[in-house]
């Protein structure tokens, strides 16, 4: 709010943009968490649980009826977070491309947003529990992912959730699940495509692949690499993206290498495997 009011040189033109000309529906969305945050008092209460109760809070009941409960209903709920949409017919829409999408790509975002970064904590409404996930990490934030779904998914939100699904699997194949890694979370930066409509990346127009680089042990980020410096990648450290919607190919981690079987047009899938 800050940020926003001192965004215009004069104090009483400041005043003004925040007073009179932000939009009603955002300025609601910025008080609401402030109820949700009263529980921060509670000795009782986890990171996980603000979370969840800011999330079960913001499911819009008139719209989409009762809250998701169990597999994929923490996926469900941060994307309609991250959508930011205003009409029921989106946000219906954005459930139904949820439900459309292949298999493999529900079960990565169903699971990966699911997971929290904290050791010892898990959602209510889905545990993860019975899955190879299940009290492992490290988890990921997409930085400017909510970029990502405004943009792309206003559009084409089952191409931009596709988008979002294999960031995640191949950024779990740079780094595997670990009991060690309970406690930690990974950031994984998507500026150069953040405003990229969905079908400019499923079908770009150049011939250079994006691919996934793993920058240190907490960052990645996604960077455009031209086919001859395809063959200098250290594939220990740099994943091929593929931002097309079909089934996945699976290769086991240690195998990939820099070959035609490796192109832009396949898939890794994330293996367990050591």
């Amino acid at each position: 709010l800050a940020d926003l009011a001192g965004a215009e040189p004069y104090p009483l033109e400041g005043c003004e943009k925040l007073t009179m000309k932000f939009p009603l529906h955002v300025f609601s969305r910025l008080l609401g968490p402030c109820f949700t945050m009263a529980a921060l008092g509670e000795t009782s209460v986890t990171e996980t649980t603000m979370v969840e109760r800011y999330l079960v809070e913001r499911w819009p009941h008139q719209e989409l009826g009762e809250r998701p409960s169990g597999a994929n209903s923490i996926a469900k709920m941060r994307l309609v977070c991250m959508a930011q949409l205003h009409t029921a017919e989106d946000k219906q829409a954005l459930m139904k491309a949820y439900g459309s999408l292949l298999r493999e790509d529900r079960s990565v975002l169903g699971s990966e947003l699911a997971m929290t970064g904290c050791k010892g904590q898990a959602f209510e409404c889905d545990t993860l529990a019975g899955t190879e996930y299940f009290r492992k990490g490290p988890a990921f934030l997409v930085y400017y992912g909510p970029a990502l779904m405004q943009k792309a998914g206003s559009k084409d939100p089952s191409g931009a959730m596709v988008i979002l699904a294999d960031i995640l699997r191949k950024a779990r194949v740079l780094w595997p699940l670990a009991a060690r890694d309970a406690d930690k979370t990974v950031i994984v930066r998507i500026d150069v495509i953040k405003t990229l409509p969905a079908q400019a990346l499923a079908f770009p127009d150049h011939d250079m692949p994006y691919v996934l680089s793993r920058t240190n042990n907490k960052e990645a980020s996604i960077r455009l690499v031209t086919m001859e410096a395809i063959q200098d990648l250290n594939w220990r450290q740099n994943q091929i993206l593929s931002f097309k919607s079909k089934e996945v190919t699976a290769y086991p981690r240690a195998t990939v290498t820099p070959s035609v079987e490796h192109s832009p047009r396949h898939r890794a899938t994330v293996t367990t495997s050591a």
